[in-house]
Protein backbone atom coordinates (compact mmCIF):
# COMPACT_ATOMS: atom_id res chain seq x y z
CA UNK A 1 0.00 0.00 0.00
CA UNK A 2 1.42 3.27 -1.14
CA UNK A 3 1.44 6.30 1.14
CA UNK A 4 -0.13 8.65 -1.93
CA UNK A 5 -0.46 11.53 0.75
CA UNK A 6 3.81 11.22 1.02
CA UNK A 7 4.11 10.35 -2.69
CA UNK A 8 7.21 12.26 -4.44
CA UNK A 9 6.46 14.61 -7.22
CA UNK A 10 8.96 13.80 -9.53
CA UNK A 11 7.38 10.63 -10.37
CA UNK A 12 4.82 12.93 -11.52
CA UNK A 13 6.79 14.48 -13.74
CA UNK A 14 7.20 11.01 -15.39
CA UNK A 15 3.20 10.99 -16.30
CA UNK A 16 3.83 14.07 -17.10
CA UNK A 17 6.31 13.06 -20.04
CA UNK A 18 4.13 9.77 -20.62
CA UNK A 19 1.80 9.62 -24.05
CA UNK A 20 0.14 6.73 -22.12
CA UNK A 21 -2.78 8.64 -20.08
CA UNK A 22 -3.36 11.33 -23.33
CA UNK A 23 -3.47 7.89 -25.72
CA UNK A 24 -6.25 6.38 -23.09
CA UNK A 25 -8.55 9.28 -23.18
CA UNK A 26 -8.10 9.41 -27.00
CA UNK A 27 -8.80 5.39 -27.66
CA UNK A 28 -12.21 5.68 -24.95
CA UNK A 29 -13.28 9.05 -26.74
CA UNK A 30 -12.56 6.91 -30.36
CA UNK A 31 -15.30 4.19 -28.70
CA UNK A 32 -17.62 6.85 -27.80
CA UNK A 33 -17.74 8.29 -31.24
CA UNK A 34 -18.12 4.52 -32.70
CA UNK A 35 -18.04 5.56 -36.41
CA UNK A 36 -14.54 5.26 -38.64
CA UNK A 37 -12.30 8.01 -37.34
CA UNK A 38 -8.95 6.37 -35.96
CA UNK A 39 -7.76 9.16 -33.12
CA UNK A 40 -4.23 9.90 -32.53
CA UNK A 41 -1.94 12.10 -30.23
CA UNK A 42 1.05 14.50 -31.37
CA UNK A 43 4.06 15.25 -29.21
CA UNK A 44 3.80 17.18 -26.47
CA UNK A 45 3.35 21.14 -26.56
CA UNK A 46 3.45 23.69 -23.66
CA UNK A 47 0.83 25.81 -24.11
CA UNK A 48 -3.04 25.45 -25.40
CA UNK A 49 -2.77 28.54 -27.36
CA UNK A 50 -0.24 27.29 -30.11
CA UNK A 51 -2.35 24.59 -30.93
CA UNK A 52 -6.45 25.52 -30.16
CA UNK A 53 -8.19 28.90 -30.20
CA UNK A 54 -10.24 29.56 -27.42
CA UNK A 55 -13.17 31.40 -29.45
CA UNK A 56 -13.50 28.26 -31.51
CA UNK A 57 -13.41 25.73 -28.95
CA UNK A 58 -15.24 24.30 -26.20
CA UNK A 59 -13.15 22.60 -23.26
CA UNK A 60 -14.17 19.87 -20.57
CA UNK A 61 -12.56 19.63 -17.43
CA UNK A 62 -11.90 17.27 -14.59
CA UNK A 63 -10.41 17.69 -11.16
CA UNK A 64 -8.73 14.96 -9.33
CA UNK A 65 -6.68 14.74 -5.85
CA UNK A 66 -3.80 12.27 -4.61
CA UNK A 67 -3.76 11.63 -1.63
CA UNK A 68 -3.97 15.04 0.46
CA UNK A 69 -1.10 16.86 -0.58
CA UNK A 70 -1.36 16.34 -4.46
CA UNK A 71 -4.17 17.90 -7.06
CA UNK A 72 -4.50 17.19 -10.45
CA UNK A 73 -6.53 19.14 -13.41
CA UNK A 74 -7.30 17.55 -16.74
CA UNK A 75 -9.10 18.88 -19.41
CA UNK A 76 -9.86 17.99 -23.11
CA UNK A 77 -9.99 21.43 -25.61
CA UNK A 78 -12.07 20.62 -28.41
CA UNK A 79 -12.19 22.47 -31.91
CA UNK A 80 -15.51 23.62 -33.19
CA UNK A 81 -16.29 20.54 -35.28
CA UNK A 82 -15.24 18.24 -33.13
CA UNK A 83 -17.22 19.46 -30.11
CA UNK A 84 -20.32 18.96 -32.54
CA UNK A 85 -19.43 15.10 -33.20
CA UNK A 86 -19.55 14.63 -29.73
CA UNK A 87 -22.64 15.68 -28.87
CA UNK A 88 -23.99 13.82 -31.91
CA UNK A 89 -22.15 10.70 -30.57
CA UNK A 90 -23.70 11.36 -26.87
CA UNK A 91 -27.12 9.26 -26.41
CA UNK A 92 -28.14 12.49 -24.58
CA UNK A 93 -26.60 14.98 -27.26
CA UNK A 94 -24.57 16.40 -24.44
CA UNK A 95 -20.85 17.25 -25.20
CA UNK A 96 -20.16 16.79 -21.24
CA UNK A 97 -21.11 12.76 -21.55
CA UNK A 98 -18.84 11.00 -23.71
CA UNK A 99 -15.59 13.46 -22.63
CA UNK A 100 -16.55 12.83 -19.05
CA UNK A 101 -16.30 9.21 -19.65
CA UNK A 102 -13.01 9.68 -21.77
CA UNK A 103 -11.54 12.12 -19.02
CA UNK A 104 -12.12 9.84 -16.23
CA UNK A 105 -9.93 7.16 -17.87
CA UNK A 106 -7.72 9.39 -18.21
CA UNK A 107 -7.02 9.83 -14.75
CA UNK A 108 -7.30 6.27 -14.13
CA UNK A 109 -4.49 5.49 -16.11
CA UNK A 110 -2.72 8.29 -14.25
CA UNK A 111 -3.45 6.29 -11.09
CA UNK A 112 -1.92 3.18 -12.53
CA UNK A 113 0.97 4.59 -13.96
CA UNK A 114 2.08 6.62 -10.94
CA UNK A 115 0.96 3.09 -8.45
CA UNK A 116 -1.25 5.25 -6.53
CA UNK A 117 -5.19 6.00 -5.88
CA UNK A 118 -6.56 9.16 -7.83
CA UNK A 119 -9.89 10.30 -6.92
CA UNK A 120 -12.11 12.08 -9.32
CA UNK A 121 -14.54 14.91 -8.82
CA UNK A 122 -17.03 15.33 -11.62
CA UNK A 123 -16.35 16.85 -15.04
CA UNK A 124 -18.34 20.18 -16.15
CA UNK A 125 -18.14 21.88 -18.83
CA UNK A 126 -15.93 25.10 -19.01
CA UNK A 127 -15.14 28.54 -21.20
CA UNK A 128 -11.87 27.49 -22.90
CA UNK A 129 -9.83 30.47 -21.80
CA UNK A 130 -10.55 28.96 -18.45
CA UNK A 131 -7.92 26.56 -19.60
CA UNK A 132 -5.04 28.95 -20.04
CA UNK A 133 -6.12 32.05 -17.95
CA UNK A 134 -5.54 29.63 -14.60
CA UNK A 135 -2.86 27.21 -16.03
CA UNK A 136 -1.48 29.11 -17.78
CA UNK A 137 1.34 30.22 -15.39
CA UNK A 138 2.09 27.17 -14.33
CA UNK A 139 3.78 23.94 -15.91
CA UNK A 140 1.79 21.55 -17.92
CA UNK A 141 1.72 19.00 -20.77
CA UNK A 142 -0.70 19.49 -23.85
CA UNK A 143 -1.00 16.99 -26.52
CA UNK A 144 -3.13 17.63 -29.65
CA UNK A 145 -5.73 15.09 -30.56
CA UNK A 146 -5.88 14.26 -34.07
CA UNK A 147 -7.82 12.62 -36.61
CA UNK A 148 -4.76 11.56 -39.59
CA UNK A 149 -3.67 15.36 -40.59
CA UNK A 150 -6.66 16.97 -39.16
CA UNK A 151 -6.23 19.16 -35.14
CA UNK A 152 -9.66 17.54 -33.28
CA UNK A 153 -8.18 19.43 -29.80
CA UNK A 154 -5.67 18.88 -27.58
CA UNK A 155 -5.49 17.86 -24.08
CA UNK A 156 -3.97 18.95 -21.02
CA UNK A 157 -2.54 17.69 -17.94
CA UNK A 158 -1.33 19.67 -14.70
CA UNK A 159 -0.20 18.09 -11.21
CA UNK A 160 0.55 20.18 -8.18
CA UNK A 161 0.84 20.46 -4.69
CA UNK A 162 -2.17 21.55 -2.65
CA UNK A 163 -0.18 24.05 -0.88
CA UNK A 164 1.97 27.08 -2.37
CA UNK A 165 1.57 26.61 -6.30
CA UNK A 166 -1.62 24.53 -5.84
CA UNK A 167 -3.70 23.25 -9.02
CA UNK A 168 -6.42 25.93 -9.58
CA UNK A 169 -9.96 24.95 -9.71
CA UNK A 170 -11.14 25.28 -13.02
CA UNK A 171 -14.84 26.35 -12.11
CA UNK A 172 -17.73 25.52 -14.20
CA UNK A 173 -19.25 28.07 -16.56
CA UNK A 174 -23.03 27.98 -16.47
CA UNK A 175 -22.94 28.40 -20.12
CA UNK A 176 -21.14 29.92 -23.06
CA UNK A 177 -21.00 33.03 -24.57
CA UNK A 178 -19.79 36.63 -23.83
CA UNK A 179 -22.95 37.23 -21.61
CA UNK A 180 -20.64 34.37 -19.21
CA UNK A 181 -17.28 35.30 -19.39
CA UNK A 182 -16.15 35.95 -16.01
CA UNK A 183 -19.09 34.79 -14.56
CA UNK A 184 -17.14 32.35 -12.52
CA UNK A 185 -15.57 35.55 -10.69
CA UNK A 186 -18.95 37.60 -9.78
CA UNK A 187 -19.30 35.55 -6.30
CA UNK A 188 -17.11 36.01 -2.77
CA UNK A 189 -14.66 33.02 -2.64
CA UNK A 190 -15.78 29.83 -1.78
CA UNK A 191 -19.58 30.85 -2.40
CA UNK A 192 -19.87 28.70 -5.45
CA UNK A 193 -18.90 25.82 -3.14
CA UNK A 194 -21.22 26.79 -0.23
CA UNK A 195 -24.47 27.04 -2.46
CA UNK A 196 -23.45 24.15 -4.94
CA UNK A 197 -26.52 21.55 -3.16
CA UNK A 198 -28.87 24.30 -2.49
CA UNK A 199 -31.81 22.65 -5.08
CA UNK A 200 -33.67 25.75 -6.83
CA UNK A 201 -37.15 25.42 -8.75
CA UNK A 202 -36.10 25.04 -12.76
CA UNK A 203 -39.42 25.65 -15.24
CA UNK A 204 -39.48 25.47 -18.50
CA UNK A 205 -42.01 27.84 -19.73
CA UNK A 206 -43.34 27.02 -23.65
CA UNK A 207 -45.62 30.52 -23.95
CA UNK A 208 -48.31 32.41 -21.99
CA UNK A 209 -51.48 33.78 -22.17
CA UNK A 210 -53.98 35.65 -20.83
CA UNK A 211 -57.81 34.54 -19.98
CA UNK A 212 -61.07 35.66 -18.02
CA UNK A 213 -62.51 33.90 -15.50
CA UNK A 214 -65.31 32.69 -17.61
CA UNK A 215 -62.96 31.56 -20.60
CA UNK A 216 -60.91 29.49 -17.44
CA UNK A 217 -64.27 27.80 -16.10
CA UNK A 218 -64.92 27.01 -19.84
CA UNK A 219 -61.95 24.54 -20.47
CA UNK A 220 -62.34 20.87 -21.31
CA UNK A 221 -60.74 17.86 -22.33
CA UNK A 222 -59.43 18.84 -25.62
CA UNK A 223 -59.39 22.64 -25.92
CA UNK A 224 -56.69 24.13 -27.43
CA UNK A 225 -55.18 27.08 -25.83
CA UNK A 226 -53.49 29.83 -28.22
CA UNK A 227 -50.03 30.86 -26.52
CA UNK A 228 -48.25 34.00 -27.27
CA UNK A 229 -45.38 31.82 -28.54
CA UNK A 230 -44.47 30.94 -32.00
CA UNK A 231 -43.80 27.65 -33.25
CA UNK A 232 -39.85 26.47 -33.54
CA UNK A 233 -39.66 29.65 -30.82
CA UNK A 234 -37.29 29.09 -28.14
CA UNK A 235 -38.77 27.82 -24.63
CA UNK A 236 -38.12 30.05 -21.58
CA UNK A 237 -35.96 28.57 -18.74
CA UNK A 238 -36.77 30.23 -15.09
CA UNK A 239 -35.24 29.50 -12.03
CA UNK A 240 -37.68 30.25 -8.75
CA UNK A 241 -39.41 32.52 -11.34
CA UNK A 242 -36.35 34.18 -13.16
CA UNK A 243 -35.63 33.87 -16.50
CA UNK A 244 -32.09 32.87 -17.35
CA UNK A 245 -32.03 30.39 -20.25
CA UNK A 246 -33.80 30.06 -23.13
CA UNK A 247 -33.25 26.80 -25.32
CA UNK A 248 -35.02 24.44 -27.57
CA UNK A 249 -37.16 20.82 -27.05
CA UNK A 250 -35.00 18.16 -27.12
CA UNK A 251 -36.14 14.37 -26.49
CA UNK A 252 -33.97 11.84 -24.16
CA UNK A 253 -34.79 8.54 -23.89
CA UNK A 254 -38.25 9.32 -23.87
CA UNK A 255 -38.31 12.11 -21.73
CA UNK A 256 -38.25 16.03 -22.53
CA UNK A 257 -35.13 17.87 -22.26
CA UNK A 258 -33.93 21.52 -23.23
CA UNK A 259 -30.75 22.31 -25.08
CA UNK A 260 -29.87 25.52 -24.12
CA UNK A 261 -28.78 27.85 -26.69
CA UNK A 262 -29.00 31.44 -25.32
CA UNK A 263 -28.31 32.54 -21.41
CA UNK A 264 -29.98 36.04 -20.33
CA UNK A 265 -27.35 38.09 -18.92
CA UNK A 266 -28.46 38.66 -15.50
CA UNK A 267 -27.92 42.69 -13.27
CA UNK A 268 -24.96 42.72 -11.23
CA UNK A 269 -26.92 42.63 -7.98
CA UNK A 270 -28.40 39.50 -8.93
CA UNK A 271 -25.13 37.84 -9.17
Amino acid sequence: MHDTARYPMSHFDEVLASPEWPFTLAATLEQQLGDDRILTVGSARDTVGELVGAATARAVALNFTVGDEQRGTIALVAVAAFAEALERAASDEIMLTPCATALDAAARAIGEQAVVEVETEAAREIEPEIVGDELGDVDLVVYPVLDGGDLLGCVVLHVGSSSAGATPELTQTEGRGPSNAGAHNGSPAGASYVLADVEMGVTAELGRCRMTVRELLSITPGAVIDLDRAAGAPVDVLVNGTLIARGEVVVIDEEFGIRISELIPQPAAAR
